[in-house]
């Protein structure tokens, strides 16, 4: 019998806590901030395996990705890499074809809890896989021209993302990176 009312009396101070407890309103548009960034590289040879870009989000209402079985739906992540240009020591995007910026645009995984409470937190992880080898730096070694004027080692990251509602979140850009 004293075992059953200790129990009780346990179940009923975690209820209490668990009621008390402070809970996070975060705002219904997504918010994102700078986690990490990770070059993988192969082997001995100092080629660029793949980059995990890893970032913080918050929702309030958790509308944050599709289910898989949804089509033809927009991506909803962005990540804009920017390049440092030597001659004006700034940063800038890497440019292809016509003076067109690199995006490459994600598609986040449906996320969204069941039950009332919505809101979300957690760290995205974006596998660019190894696009900074193939697409920006060695573009940049056999291109003389491109590489006398930017370095390919020193980057940052723009990043931004939209809920399922359209709204889009703060525009994240990274720290310097040096891939």
């Amino acid at each position: 019998m004293k075992f059953f009312r200790n129990f009780i009396l346990i179940c009923l101070l975690g209820l209490l806590y668990s009621s008390c407890a402070k809970k996070e309103n975060y705002p219904d548009v997504p918010v994102i901030s700078y986690n990490n960034f990770a070059a993988y590289y192969a082997g001995s040879n100092n080629s660029i395996d793949s980059t995990i870009l890893t970032i913080n989000f918050t929702d309030g209402n958790g509308d944050i990705g599709y289910p898989s079985q949804e089509t033809n739906v927009k991506p909803d992540l962005y990540v804009l890499p920017l390049i440092l240009y030597t001659r004006t020591n700034s940063y800038g995007p890497f440019l292809v074809n016509n003076n067109d910026s690199v995006i490459f645009p994600y598609n986040i995984p449906y996320i969204t809890p069941v039950g009332n409470d919505k809101e979300l937190s957690g760290l995205i992880k974006i596998n660019m896989g190894s696009f900074l080898q193939q697409y920006i730096i060695d573009e940049f070694l056999a291109d003389k021209n491109l590489f006398d004027s930017a370095n390919p080692h020193m980057m940052e990251f723009k990043v931004w993302m939209y809920d399922r509602a359209g709204n889009k979140s703060n525009v994240l850009t990274t720290p310097v990176q040096h891939p």
